[in-house]
């Protein structure tokens, strides 16, 4: 059965991400065109997972045996550029074929809507309807469908880069800053590289640049354990900041001058910060319900209120919409601002960053301790992937048996795959059970390091003993 997460439908090449169970959803999306009366092509893009170049052209013939006239991309691209495709060429769908941060034995389908946003749940549970209605898969041969017209070489490249220049100041051209960048074998460095020419960033060392369908038997996610071999290296080479990207170019990690990882929180939070006291722009927060509370006191402490969502980059996206948001993002590295798209876009947010870096003209050390100053935050927030058994029911057990924190909760919400606890003082605690993997993120933010160990451990036990 066809499930869609927050990132789209993923899973196990060859188990569940098969040729059929694609056709199956471009199908579906095809009956759902059809009953709405669309008449506008279909962007198809691709990065660099084992067949995902093979699976846009299934897509592609699927879509036009049904006659819906596809744009498919001549060679891989970050996800964000598809979604700016459908916005700026005005159509109603796009895709891409990505597991995002996901092993190497994963691959998906992101579905795009109207205006380059993440499908919403209404239409993902709708597309998931529409695939047990499907009662015959349609396919017209590529090279049959481009001689009817009903398939198109396309590329936004150039347009894509020239959308994140037009909203980065013009301080960062030229910039001296020194940047070492790993591409973790995704399809980054194919517009990171490009767009810090044009902005003539020259002081850029890239690392993994290579194609590679297992991208190193590493998962392709800039996480602190992914990101931890460059620190060394950023001291030794006199770097100003390391970044990263995943597989797909929608997460940025970073690491600054003294080898210390840049968690996602600060970098959301000193982003929302240069924007409005460096940039003069103005205008609220949004962040999923696992991201650190330093981004609420970055905006109450600048007149703004911080808006929470569940995770799924399409709440963030509905959300600044919602509210005429600056700027969101999430603890897992995706974020975007006001004026640029409505998803998450790690080649734009790595050139703000530099921007951010070259302007202010501080260690991003420095920037990160002017921002916690500014935000009179000095809490500590841990984080942890657990392992379980694989049991379905493991939220509801945790619910029936809490954890044994050192405090009792406020409040104890359940939001989808979530259990959220919310203590005094702004401190709190969360569990995200993953779609794809028996697995549960736990995340806990209190007032002091030994505070958020303490209660990261009890919500551990929790999960693994019961």
């Amino acid at each position: 059965m066809i499930k869609f997460g927050t990132g789209g439908f993923r899973g196990v090449i060859g188990e569940d991400f098969t040729k059929r169970n694609v056709q199956l959803v471009v199908q579906a999306l095809c009956d759902i065109i059809r009953e709405d009366g669309s008449d506008k092509p279909v962007a198809v893009g691709y990065d660099y997972r084992f067949g995902s170049g093979y699976f846009a052209v299934w897509i592609a013939e699927t879509l036009a045996a049904n006659g819906v006239k596809c744009l498919l991309y001549t060679e891989p691209l970050p996800s964000p550029a598809v979604m700016t495709a459908v916005r700026d060429e005005a159509l109603d769908y796009g895709i891409m074929i990505t597991a995002s941060h996901n092993p190497y034995y994963f691959n998906g389908v992101k579905v795009f809507v109207r205006g380059g946003m993440d499908a919403d749940v209404a239409f993902t549970d709708r597309l998931e309807r529409a695939t047990r209605a499907v009662r015959a898969i349609k396919t017209l041969p590529a090279d049959i469908a481009r001689e009817k017209g009903l398939v198109v070489d396309y590329s936004n490249k150039q347009k894509y880069l020239e959308n994140i220049t037009a909203f980065l100041s013009p301080a960062v051209r030229g910039s001296k800053v020194k940047i070492l960048y790993d591409n973790l074998c995704g399809v980054g460095a194919s517009c990171i590289r490009p767009l810090f020419e044009q902005l003539g960033v020259k002081n850029v060392t890239v690392l993994h640049a290579v194609h590679d369908a297992f991208f190193g038997f590493v998962n392709p996610n800039p996480t602190r354990e992914a990101m931890q071999p460059l620190a060394q290296l950023v001291r030794d080479g006199g770097y100003d900041f390391a970044m990263a990207t995943d597989s797909d170019s929608d997460r940025l990690g970073i690491i600054d001058e003294n080898g210390r990882y840049v968690t996602s929180n600060e970098i959301l939070a000193c982003l929302y910060y240069y924007l409005i006291n460096y940039r003069g722009m103005k205008g609220d927060a949004v962040k999923n319900c696992a991201t650190s509370v330093l981004v609420d006191k970055v905006a109450r402490a600048a007149g703004f209120e911080c808006h929470e969502v569940d995770v799924g980059f399409k709440n963030i996206s509905a959300a600044i919409k919602r509210h005429d948001a600056l700027i969101g993002g999430e603890s897992s590295g995706g974020l975007t601002v006001r004026g640029y798209i409505f998803g998450k876009d790690s080649v734009f947010s790595s050139a703000l960053f530099a921007e951010m870096v070259t302007v202010m003209n501080m260690p991003v050390s420095a920037i990160v301790r002017e921002v916690c100053e500014f935000a009179k935050y000095d809490y500590a927030c841990v984080e942890d992937e657990i392992r379980f058994g694989g049991e379905t029911d493991i939220l509801e057990r945790i619910l029936e048996n809490p954890p044994e924190f050192d405090r009792a909760p406020r409040a104890v919400e359940r939001i989808d795959k979530n259990i959220k606890y919310r203590f005094d003082n702004e401190c709190w605690a969360l569990i995200r059970l993953s779609g794809t993997e028996p697995v549960c993120r736990a995340y806990v933010e209190c007032e002091t390091a030994d505070a958020a160990r303490r209660n990261l451990a009890a919500l551990d036990k929790a999960i693994r003993n019961g």
